[in-house]
Parts: C-alpha cells; sequence; structure tokens
C-alpha cells in the first residue's frame, strides 16, 4: 500500500476506480426494469381451434394477440383465460357478412351539415369546433376536394379524422381507409379508433413474420374451403407507418384504395434509388470534388476518366494507377506556406448536364462540408478503385453478387500479431509489442493451413 500511495496518479485512479463502480451500479439497476403488465393483458383475438387434452376431452383453444408485443408473439390459450369481451369482438367480426357490392360517393348536392354531435362508441361526443371541422371534412369529400385538416396540438385532429372516416362509413362505403402515420402516433391512432368507434382497425407494421401473420388471420375472408375472397376484407381500416410505404410491399399494393398511385406520386415520399440514380448522383459529388481539389493532377485526372460514361455504355477498366505514394493536402488550404493556385477548371462535357452538382448538390452546408474534405474523398475513391481492381480483381463480382467468403479464392494477410511485431513496420514503435502467445497460435495455425494443402 505504501508503494501505491508514493504513485501521484493512484489517487485519481481510485477515484475513477469507483465512478465506474457506481457506473455499473446504476446501469444494473436501470436494466432490472420490472415486468410489463402489457404483455398477459389480450389485445385481439386471431382465430379459434378445438383440441384434445390429456384426458381425451375437447379444448376450445384461441389465438391471441398480446398488448404491446408483436403479432409473431401471438400464442393459443384456453378459453377461460381470455376475457369474454375479446371472444365477443372476435366473434361479432367473423359473423360479418362479406360485402362485395361497391358503394359510389353520394352527389355534393346531398351533404348536410351535421347540426349536432352524435353518440359515439363508449358514450363520447364531438366538442362544437371538432364538430365543424369534421362538417368541413365531409364537405369537401362529398364535392371530391383534397383538404389539409391543421390546427393547434391536442385540440383532436386525429379525433376528427377517425370521426370522418366513420361518417364514410356510415353511408355505407366500408373501406378499406388507410390511414399513413408516423411510428410513434401509431398507438394513439388504434386506441382512438377503438375508443370512438366500431370499426375494425388493424396496424400493419412489424417483422415479416408478423406481417405474415396479419395476412393469414386479419387481412381477408376465406371460403368453407379457406380460399381467399377477393374484393373483400375483413378490416376497415389499415394503419402503417411511412416505412412500410417507402417498402412497396405487395401486400398493400395490391388493396385497391383507388388513389394509391396518387399517393405515391404527390406524397412526397421518398422513393427508391435506382441504380442509374446513384450513378448520377456520385458523379455529381465526385465533380464537385474535383472543382475545389487540391492535391496530384494524376489523381484528379484519373476521377476525371472514372466518371466519365463510356460512349457504348459498357463499364471501363483504368489501369493507371500513378499518384497513389504522394501526399495529398487535406482541407480547403492546402499545404502551409504555399501560395493558393488558382481554382482549377473541370474540363466540359455534354454528360455534366445530367448531373450538374449546382443543381443536384442544393443544400450549402453539406456543400461546404463536401469542399472541405475534397481532397480526401477523392484519394479516398481512388484507393478504393485500386483494391478492386488490383487486389480484389477478378472475384469483384462473385463478391458483389453475395457469394459466399469460403467460396472466393482470395487471399488475404490476418497474422496482425506478426505484423505488429514486424520491426519494419511502424506498430513495434507505437503500440509495442503483441503477446507472444497470440504470435505462437498464428504460426500453430499457419503449420495447420500448410498440413493441410501437403496432405
Amino acid at each position: 500500500l505504501e508503494e501505491l500511495e508514493k504513485d501521484k496518479r493512484i489517487h485519481q485512479k481510485v477515484k475513477r476506480f469507483k465512478a465506474k463502480q457506481q457506473l455499473n451500479t446504476f446501469i444494473t439497476e436501470m436494466d432490472d426494469e420490472p415486468f410489463n403488465p402489457d404483455y398477459v393483458e389480450v389485445d385481439r383475438v386471431l382465430d379459434v381451434s378445438e383440441s384434445t387434452d390429456e384426458n381425451g376431452e375437447t379444448v376450445t383453444l384461441y389465438l391471441v394477440k398480446w398488448c404491446s408485443l408483436p403479432y409473431e408473439d401471438s400464442t393459443w390459450e384456453l378459453k377461460a383465460d381470455i376475457d369474454q369481451s375479446k371472444i365477443d369482438e372476435f366473434e361479432r367480426i367473423g359473423a360479418r357478412t362479406p360485402n362485395t357490392k361497391r358503394v359510389d360517393r353520394p352527389p355534393a348536392a346531398d351533404w348536410k351539415k351535421l347540426e349536432g354531435s352524435r353518440e359515439y362508441r363508449n358514450g363520447n361526443a364531438l366538442r362544437e369546433y371538432q364538430l365543424e371541422g369534421l362538417n368541413w371534412l365531409t364537405f369537401n369529400w362529398y364535392n371530391s376536394r383534397n383538404c389539409i385538416l391543421a390546427d393547434e396540438m391536442g385540440l383532436g385532429k386525429t379525433i376528427q379524422s377517425i370521426t370522418f372516416l366513420y361518417e364514410i362509413y356510415m353511408k355505407g362505403i366500408e373501406g378499406p381507409f388507410l390511414v399513413i402515420a408516423p411510428l410513434s402516433t401509431i398507438p394513439n391512432w388504434e386506441r382512438e379508433f377503438r375508443t370512438w368507434t366500431e370499426l375494425n382497425v388493424v396496424v400493419y407494421h412489424g417483422s415479416q413474420a408478423s406481417r405474415k401473420t396479419i395476412q393469414a388471420y386479419e387481412m381477408y375472408y376465406r371460403d368453407a374451403q379457406g380460399k381467399i375472397i377477393k374484393g373483400v376484407y375483413r378490416f376497415h381500416a389499415v394503419i402503417t407507418t411511412f416505412e412500410m410505404i417507402l417498402a412497396d410491399c405487395p401486400e398493400l399494393r395490391s388493396i385497391p384504395w383507388g388513389r394509391w398511385s396518387d399517393i405515391l406520386a404527390h406524397g412526397r415520399f421518398k422513393r427508391p434509388l435506382k441504380e442509374s440514380d446513384v450513378e448520377t448522383i456520385c458523379r455529381a459529388l465526385l465533380a464537385y470534388c474535383l472543382l475545389h481539389y487540391r492535391g496530384d493532377e494524376n489523381i484528379k485526372s484519373f476521377i476525371w476518366d472514372l466518371i466519365t460514361p463510356s460512349e457504348d455504355g459498357t463499364t471501363r477498366t483504368l489501369t493507371n494507377h500513378s499518384g497513389l505514394s504522394t501526399p495529398v493536402p487535406r482541407g480547403r488550404k492546402g499545404k502551409k506556406g504555399k501560395p493558393q493556385a488558382p481554382p482549377p477548371q473541370t474540363p466540359r462535357a455534354d454528360w455534366l448536364a445530367s448531373c450538374n452538382p449546382d443543381h443536384l448538390l442544393q443544400e450549402d452546408s453539406y456543400k461546404r462540408h463536401l469542399k472541405h474534405h475534397c481532397n480526401k474523398v477523392l484519394l479516398r475513391v481512388r484507393m478504393l478503385y485500386y483494391l478492386r481492381q488490383e487486389v480484389i480483381g477478378d472475384q469483384a463480382e462473385r463478391i458483389l453478387e453475395g457469394a459466399d467468403s469460403r467460396s472466393v479464392d482470395f487471399l488475404s494477410y490476418e497474422k496482425y500479431n506478426s505484423m505488429r511485431a514486424d520491426p519494419a513496420l511502424c506498430f513495434l514503435e507505437r503500440v509495442g509489442m503483441p503477446d507472444a502467445k497470440a504470435i505462437a497460435a498464428e504460426q500453430r495455425g499457419s503449420d495447420m493451413m500448410a498440413d493441410g494443402v501437403e496432405g
């Protein structure tokens, strides 16, 4: 202890150790969260089946989706363990007669202003200003006019939208209705639907397994043979996220929403990029970097050759690797002490019109960032190309196609500890000698591989 106290750093080390122990204790306490009671509360009943218990007696089982858990975690439970109201709701939905008849929108002349709120589920009623919003929504719908309901937070835009859909439902149009909302607001949408209306609403979100469960039990009516009845759906409304729309789900796209194409075209969703789009963006980025590049001219000429499209549209292989060993200054100012060179002029070409950086790069802060790091960007692109062509070589296409790494004939040097111990390299001086056992293990691995090759 006396020897340790001679070290002036020991008190700080002990202080840091105690602080770390307290932090670990705090994290452990945070991890010990109480069990969520929602996990044992029935959300929906999806299906019913009969089975035989160990005594040979017939028992009724229900497939249950639990609150706050995804569909993929649904389980079969005994009738005695399920709230009867949930079973009644399931039977009510199953007893509905599939209606394949299409009801058209009423003419605009039929619209009538609602003078008072109807009584909704659980005895709920709209406030006066909410009723005004509902009348405005229905008036626009009768007149086939798009509209946006904008109001302060907390005044019930969600409720007004839900009761609007319910008014349409009361006109004989049973959906299906599509609600697209941010993921964080979806529980509130689902809760308000069930609080205010009798509409059967389904949240379409989650993993592939959860979505398959939804498709199997929540989306379609089936005939006596178990085949899907086309043109009619078990749900009245689907709530989903922007991400699901971006994924272009075929199961959602196949539903005749009526204006699905308009939603994708005018909803300002980010459309998936095609390979040609990525090429255009990359050319614009590298062309912008060339405008502000301060480095070896060999790198500059190579990048220009790389981004210039070939006349026949084929991919060219560039073998001019000069300039890779030349130090490239970082940043906008280059090396200190040297006068600034005049801005280089990028060669003019007709193809630049389709990937003009001034048109495609519209965010000034990003352009400033790219200008600051343009030398680094071009040098790394140049090095990546060299690795692909000269190191990976002919195996590149197989790797890009997703070939298993064990099936690729590619030599790599993985003796990291031996590299660290090599006095000709910088690692020994900077990080010290590696563990002797690790070096011996690498050598044994090499010997085993050599014996296998010889055998």
